[in-house]
């Protein structure tokens, strides 16, 4: 009796292990929270699969029905917390990376519950509200200026803080780069259109403070990660030079919004580069696709529906405003992320290569959504080595000495925001 118990759980456990890693999940917040765990550290599958394979093969005889089925389970858990390694390994093989069992082991968790204390500098005053962003730097200023990066949070649009993955923050100091880890304000108190206008303010906020900071104006790159990485590609897009997104932004909108233009001008400059980590890239489809078409939120994110106000929504989608003179951009996704489908970023690389625009894709194969929370990861070692190569490239452009401003063609912030 006490072995066939044994045996029941050991069935349990690793069927339920199992079934995290490969089965699609309904979308109640502990069990995607559980998905997202055991997937970015599949290795903790193994252990309790060893231990139902030796169980399996001891009751073999006085148990045989309990334990074929703990050896089956057993098997499929070794299987699903294996692959994601051999995976990996390949896709790191494949873009010149390594892959370390000790940072795997070690790495620990990249999130931050509170923004950084005694970094926070307000950046815009939209209505009178204060959007604060925080400043990551090294404490020694150089005599040529610094790359940097203007980072934005994720949390759905409508959650999330400035600094709440401190790990890339460091990481980017310790190559060099300064760090402007941005708020924005948030769903459903605003639209999107009013997110990706806070983006590109704090990216102009930026260039105008870039000799207090000492970072290079030329040298800058948007990234961020999940909603955050459809602001930074939307805002990217936008600010590229094209024939259409000025004339549409001027016309889309709802009168607070077209009030509020003369707070932050749109036409600016692009930057350097544009990164996304698992960011949505056409809103229609991820709300008509996903789970998120039933969420009372979307339509008063996007102002409407996809319907009645399309235009809306293709300002929030980066696939629906790619051209050839779009920054260069770098896309990671995970190949099994279930909170913003694969096939958001796959689309959207296709169309960027169609357009002969200069992008990198880097499909992370097993890697569910927020896969860099877990810092050691497979994926967030794949995904630091393409991030550091992409931001080697721009980095070696020629920086400009600490003395020197540049000419720029920018109208000056007015009103609210500066």
């Amino acid at each position: 009796m006490v072995i066939r118990g044994l045996l029941a759980v050991l069935c349990l456990l690793d069927a339920a292990l199992a079934v995290l890693v490969a089965a699609p999940l309904p979308r109640v917040p502990a069990l995607v929270a559980a998905a997202v765990a055991v997937t970015s550290w599949s290795l903790v599958l193994v252990p309790p699969a060893l231990l139902g394979l030796a169980a399996a093969v001891c009751a073999a005889r006085r148990c045989p029905w309990w334990a074929g089925a703990a050896a089956l389970t057993a098997f499929a858990a070794l299987v699903y917390g294996v692959m994601p390694y051999a995976a990996a390994y390949r896709t790191a093989e494949r873009h010149g990376a390594s892959l370390d069992l000790g940072t795997y082991v070690s790495g620990g968790v990249n999130y931050a519950k509170t923004p950084a204390r005694g970094r926070g500098i307000t950046y815009a005053r939209p209505g009178g509200e204060r959007v604060r962003l925080d400043l990551w730097t090294l404490p020694e200023r150089p005599a040529a200026r610094r790359p940097a990066v203007v980072w934005v949070h994720g949390g759905g649009w409508n959650k999330g803080h400035r600094s709440q993955s401190p790990r890339w923050n460091r990481w980017f100091n310790a190559r060099g780069w300064s760090v402007f880890d941005i708020d924005y304000r948030l769903a459903p108190r605003v639209t999107q259109l009013d997110q990706i206008r806070d983006v590109r303010c704090a990216v102009r906020w930026v260039r105008r403070h870039a000799r207090t900071y000492g970072v290079d104006p030329e040298r800058l790159v948007l990234a961020g990660s999940s909603a955050g990485g459809n602001l930074a590609l939307a805002a990217a897009y936008a600010q590229a030079p094209s024939s259409h997104t000025p004339g549409a932004w001027r016309a889309a909108g709802t009168k607070s919004e077209r009030r509020a233009r003369s707070a932050c001008a749109m036409r600016d400059r692009p930057v350097a580069g544009v990164v996304s980590l698992y960011g949505p890239t056409d809103m229609r489809r991820l709300i008509e696709r996903t789970v998120l078409r039933a969420d009372p939120l979307m339509p008063r994110l996007m102002g409407g529906s996809a319907a009645g106000a399309p235009e809306r929504y293709r300002l929030g989608s980066p696939a629906r405003l790619v051209h050839h003179r779009v920054p260069p951009t770098l896309l990671l996704h995970g190949g099994a992320d279930r909170a913003v489908p694969v096939a958001q970023a796959r689309d959207l690389a296709r169309r960027l290569a169609v357009a002969g625009a200069p992008a990198t894709y880097v499909e992370l194969p097993w890697a569910d959504h927020c896969f860099d929370v877990n810092w050691g990861g497979w994926a967030s070692q794949v995904a630091r080595a393409a991030l550091g190569r992409f931001l080697d490239g721009i980095a070696g452009r020629p920086p400009r000495p600490a003395g020197v401003t540049g000419r720029t063609h920018e109208r000056q912030l007015t009103g609210n925001h500066g």
